[in-house]
């Protein structure tokens, strides 16, 4: 059976990702990158641009005036913002194609993986009064290994998926113990090979680990409460299974519940504002 290095270098070797996606995810985290970098690179995929265009000026961002440049974008949304998106526009396709399972499917994957995003964003401003791109970049890419391991381990994937749903273990219990790694090892390797923040491939690597404490906040605490939210809400990765919410949290949302009904009483209205980030070609 690959390891989850071996299957992440095949992952890779398949040039699955754009190129474009790649360098501009590389590119953030390089202090020397300029405004000017940003647009020559992306430009080179006119299809990008369009979709980039069209979701700053959606309602999810709600900006005054009309942005109609690469540049203007990188201006009134921040670098990280824009590499959010890019990274969103990268892995839509992704989770739009293979055929759907009875416990798994990328278009549920997607829908999951957005509604995180978004719970993340909520929960790290209105729960904790904070401001982090790197929150929703997690959140949209948390799962990433699953789409890693139904594009060359397909058939054990849903084999661990049924189990999952048919025992009720966590997921990455009946990964090792069918395909001998788990999307969390999977994806973290593949997002270390993209020079992403250290706090986002921690989140990725770990979120499934439960009896691990983190502290509040944090990525990766707000990422497992948004991801049981999702799951409760029935967004969930696979149909028939809830993770559990982790023990060091219970305490946290027992104090702040009041906060968290509001928020969920306007999840609806920030899912539609989202609509154009989340909207799958097929929608």
């Amino acid at each position: 059976m690959p390891s989850a290095r071996e299957l992440v270098k095949k992952f890779s070797d398949l040039k699955t990702l754009p190129h474009v996606a790649i360098k501009v995810t590389q590119m953030i985290n390089s202090e020397s990158t300029t405004m000017q970098n940003f647009e020559e690179v992306i430009k080179l995929d006119p299809i990008l641009v369009m979709r980039l265009l069209k979701l700053v000026n959606s309602p999810f961002f709600g900006l005054a005036n009309k942005v109609d440049s690469i540049s203007k974008a990188v201006v009134f949304i921040g670098m990280k913002n824009l590499r959010n998106l890019v990274a969103v526009e990268a892995l839509r396709d992704l989770f739009n194609s293979r055929e759907d399972g009875e416990n798994f499917s990328r278009r549920n994957l997607w829908m999951h993986s957005a509604t995180v995003a978004i719970l993340t964003q909520m929960i790290s401003k209105r729960i904790f009064g904070m401001e982090d791109e790197n929150i929703f970049l997690a959140g949209i890419i948390h799962d990433i290994g699953l789409i890693v391991e139904d594009q060359l381990v397909g058939d054990l994937l849903r084999k661990a998926c049924a189990l999952t749903v048919s025992t009720q273990k966590p997921l990455i219990e009946t990964e090792n113990e069918l395909i001998e790694t788990n999307h969390c090892k999977v994806g973290s390797l593949l997002c270390s090979e993209w020079n992403l923040p250290e706090e986002v491939l921690g989140a990725i690597r770990f979120h499934h680990s439960f009896d691990k404490e983190n502290s509040i906040p944090s990525v990766i605490s707000i990422l497992q409460i948004a991801e049981y939210i999702a799951e409760k809400m029935k967004y969930g990765a696979l149909s028939g299974y809830v993770s559990p919410l982790p023990v060091y949290l219970v305490p946290h949302v027992k104090e702040r519940m009041t906060d968290y009904k509001i928020l969920l009483k306007t999840l609806p209205d920030e899912m539609a504002k989202a609509k154009d980030l989340y909207e799958s070609p097929e929608d």
